[in-house]
C-alpha cells in the first residue's frame, strides 16, 4: 500500500483490483475502485478492502477491461464517467438500487445484454438511465428483497431500438427514421421505477416490430415471473406464446434452458406437435438432459393411447 499526492489518501492493488482508500471526516474509511486490469470471466468486487468500505468506481475504472460478468457490492453508490469505456467483453452487470450516481458515457463501446438488479429500499434504481445509453437488446432480472426475508422476481426484456437519419432530397431536409419498438419500451418508467402495466401494453407495438425470438422471450418471461403482472397482460401473452409453442420450444431447446421448458410443462403450454417437434430438436442436437426431460414430460401431458381390438 503507497500514499497518493492527495493528503490522507492510499492506492492498494489486490487481486487485480486497484483502490484509493481514505478516511471521512466522520472517520469511515471509504474506498474507490480506481482501476481493474487483466482480469478475465467474472469479476466480483468485494463490499470491503482493508477495513474501508467501496463505495464507488473512478471514471475510466474499466475501461478496455475484459471481464465478461461484473458482480458489484450492495455499498456501491456510484461511477465516474466512462466507466466501462470499450469494454468489449462485459456481457452481465449486477449491483443493487444503491447503485444510482453514473457518470455520462459510461457504456460507449460496451454491448451489455444482461443486468441483475437486487431491491431493497424501494424500486427506484438506474435501470432506466442505462437503458439509454445502451440500443441494444437487454434482459434485466429484477428481484425485490421484501422486509420479511420474501423476494419477487421480475425478468424483463428490452428491445433493440436505433435512429437512422435519412436525406429527403426534394425538400432538403434530413428526416430521422426510428426502427424497432425498443424506444417506446425504454420510456415505460416512473420516477425511475418500471412501469409493468406500460411495459406490458406495448406488446401489439413489439408484435408489429419485432421478430419471433424477442416476442416468444417477452412473453415467456413475463408469464414465468409474473410480478405485478394483470390478468389482461397475461391472457395476451399466453395467446401469443400458445400460439407460438412449435418455435418456442425449439428457441428454449437450443438454449438448453431447462427452467423455461419445465415451466411450459406446469403451465401446460405445450401442444402434442409442439413437443414432438421439441424432443426431436432436443434429440438430434443431442442435448440428452433435455431430451429426457422432455420424454418425462410427454409422457405425463400425452400419454401413449393403448390399441384396443374388438373381438
Amino acid at each position: 500500500m503507497r500514499q497518493t499526492g492527495r493528503r490522507g489518501e492510499w492506492e492498494l492493488t489486490v487481486s487485480g483490483i486497484t483502490y484509493a482508500l481514505w478516511k471521512e471526516d466522520d472517520g469511515f474509511g471509504r474506498a474507490e475502485v480506481t482501476a481493474c486490469e487483466g482480469l478475465e470471466g467474472e469479476v466480483r468486487i468485494p463490499a470491503e478492502v482493508e477495513g474501508h468500505t467501496v463505495r464507488s468506481l473512478a471514471p475510466y475504472a474499466f475501461s478496455a477491461g475484459k471481464a465478461e460478468s461484473l458482480f458489484l457490492p450492495e455499498t456501491l453508490e456510484k461511477a465516474g464517467k466512462y466507466v466501462f469505456y470499450r469494454c468489449f467483453a462485459l456481457k452481465k452487470l449486477c449491483f443493487s438500487d444503491t447503485f444510482t450516481d453514473i457518470g455520462a458515457g459510461a457504456f460507449t463501446g460496451c454491448r451489455l445484454e444482461e443486468l441483475e438488479i437486487d431491491f431493497y429500499q424501494g424500486e427506484q434504481s438506474c435501470l432506466k438511465y442505462i437503458l439509454d445509453e445502451i440500443r441494444y437488446a437487454l434482459k434485466a432480472t429484477l428481484r425485490y428483497h421484501r422486509p420479511d426475508g420474501w423476494v419477487e422476481t421480475a425478468v424483463v426484456i428490452f428491445p433493440e431500438h436505433y435512429e437512422e437519419a435519412v436525406e429527403n432530397t426534394p425538400a432538403r431536409i434530413v428526416e430521422t427514421h426510428y426502427h424497432g419498438a425498443g424506444g417506446y419500451y425504454r420510456q415505460s418508467f416512473y420516477q425511475r421505477e418500471l412501469n409493468y402495466p406500460e411495459y406490458d401494453s406495448l406488446f401489439p407495438l413489439a408484435i408489429a416490430q419485432e421478430d419471433d425470438e424477442i416476442l416468444t422471450d417477452i412473453a415467456a418471461l413475463r408469464l414465468r415471473f409474473p410480478y405485478r403482472l394483470k390478468e389482461w397482460a397475461e391472457e395476451r401473452y399466453l395467446a401469443y406464446l400458445t400460439g407460438h409453442m412449435a418455435r418456442a420450444g425449439e428457441q428454449y431447446v437450443r438454449r438448453e434452458d431447462a427452467g423455461m421448458l419445465r415451466f411450459f410443462g406446469e403451465r401446460r403450454l405445450w401442444d402434442e406437435e409442439a413437443l414432438v417437434r421439441a424432443v426431436r430438436t432436443a434429440s438430434e442436437e443431442k442435448k440428452l438432459e433435455i431430451l429426457a426431460d422432455l420424454m418425462e414430460q410427454k409422457r405425463i401431458l400425452f400419454p401413449s393411447r393403448k390399441k384396443t381390438f374388438d373381438l
